[in-house]
């Protein structure tokens, strides 16, 4: 709870946490020539495949940060905390790729 503008836009703005996640997929997805892969298709693969994509997009945050962690565990904490699991992923993106 220590960002609380954070947590407050995941939980009161309607799709919340759906931009937020895709919003750090897209961020850590991003090289220094600029590429990345885009808002839209984490945003798509949330609202589809709801946990299993949410999960999916964790891998590729855990992945691109060297994070340990499974893909039955992103799906188990999607399901369980789904406010949770967005605004973690969020804040860790932004802290590592931003310096906050």
């Amino acid at each position: 709870m220590q960002d609380m503008g954070v947590c407050c836009f995941a939980y009161f703005v309607p799709l919340g946490i759906c931009c937020m996640q895709a919003k750090a997929v897209e961020m850590a997805t991003q090289t220094n020539a600029g590429g990345g892969s885009g808002f839209c298709k984490p945003c798509c693969c949330i609202w589809c495949f709801v946990c299993i994509g949410a999960a999916y997009n964790r891998g590729k945050i855990r992945e691109q940060f060297s994070i340990q962690g499974s893909f039955c565990g992103d799906c188990c904490v999607w399901m369980l905390c789904p406010l949770c699991a967005s605004t973690q992923e969020y804040r860790e993106v932004r802290n590592r790729t931003m310096g906050h």
